[in-house]
């Protein structure tokens, strides 16, 4: 395989002038995007999930402009998309259950998730149960109130788990799949530090180890599990001797698991954790330059040789070869100009 297609999620609305999703081809030999092309128009699909079913996207407005969850079988063609509405305000993830038997959206402003179940062919079923908090924090303007952030399903397990930005939670939920019953109260309720603000969350293949971005803090929080339960065990910053902006955003591990890495948005800079393979505590290696201005998301190829950044408030993707041995970012050169990216899925 010598290059690859990317869907790049956009907002939409003004000043930017993005339409939609896009897609952009990346050059697995040099690195190199090219090839910018609308693929689907729609507003503000500011989160964008790329499957063998075709793509999963959400609109991220308030519910009087009636957010859906859209269902596109195939990009760049004039196939139907499938859309469900969405309760709450904002929409802003998406995640997808191994089987493909379930998707959840996470509702930002009004703090909730819809639990949807699908077809076999990957189109929406139905709306199965919305999942509701009431939770807040110490944070002023904030944590007024819950900010449903993320959600995140189990392979090794019948669990799904739940981000609250707001309320400084983090929920494990089991379900079912036999009888499509999912249990409407978290079987496990994680209290992270107060005014953390955890954002997203990632898990290690043994699902023995979760690594949590904290938005408002600009820290990572290392969770390990014990006898089926999950406990904190270490809380490092994101960036060293950095002024704090409160903007942390996307969280990914490398390929082999060896290496973590942050996007700062505020610093505009992707941080670089060496992972201990022994206790799976964190070290902090280095920061790197996006190249452009607040970087929301960025993606890692299967490869683990590349990273794409999106730069929301620069208009512009960029590509960085990745050190295997080190963890270490280079940039290749290559900037594709695109308003407002903020989601990239391959």
């Amino acid at each position: 395989m010598k290059s690859i297609p990317l869907n790049i999620g956009c907002y939409t609305d003004s000043p930017s002038k993005s339409k939609g999703i896009y897609q952009v081809v990346l050059d697995l030999k040099t690195g190199t995007l090219s090839d910018l092309e609308l693929a689907v128009a729609c507003r503000n699909p500011s989160f964008v999930l790329s499957t063998n079913l075709g793509l999963y996207a959400i609109s991220e407005v308030d519910q009087q402009s009636s957010p859906k969850l859209l269902h596109i079988p195939e990009a760049l063609s004039s196939t139907k998309v499938n859309s469900k509405a969405i309760s709450g305000d904002h929409p802003c993830h998406i995640a997808i259950s191994s089987d493909r038997k379930y998707i959840i959206t996470s509702q930002y402003s009004s703090g909730s998730f819809d639990i949807f179940s699908l077809k076999i062919n990957g189109s929406i079923d139905k709306k199965l149960l919305t999942l509701s908090s009431s939770g807040k924090g110490p944070h002023p303007d904030r944590q007024t109130r819950s900010h449903a952030h993320q959600c995140v399903f189990l392979e090794s397990e019948s669990q799904f788990a739940t981000v609250d930005l707001g309320a400084d939670q983090i929920c494990f939920y089991c379900f079912d799949e036999e009888q499509d019953e999912i249990l409407n109260q978290p079987t496990q309720i994680i209290n992270v530090p107060p005014g953390s603000g955890p954002r997203h969350l990632t898990f290690n293949d043994a699902e023995t180890t979760c690594y949590v971005a904290c938005e408002l803090s600009e820290t990572i929080l290392v969770l390990s599990k014990e006898y089926g339960s999950w406990n904190q065990i270490q809380e490092i910053d994101s960036l060293q001797q950095a002024a704090k902006g409160e903007a942390v955003a996307a969280i990914k591990l490398s390929p082999d698991g060896k290496f973590l890495y942050v996007s700062n948005r505020h610093q505009s800079e992707i941080s670089c954790f060496k992972i201990c393979a022994l206790s799976h505590k964190l070290d902090f290696i280095g920061s790197y330059s996006t190249e452009g201005e607040f970087p929301r998301d960025f993606l890692i190829t299967q490869d683990g040789n590349w990273l794409v950044a999106a730069n929301q408030q620069s208009n512009n993707l960029t590509s960085f070869k990745i050190d295997k041995e080190s963890g270490a970012l280079c940039y290749t050169q290559s900037s594709l100009t695109l308003d407002a990216p903020v989601c990239i899925s391959g």
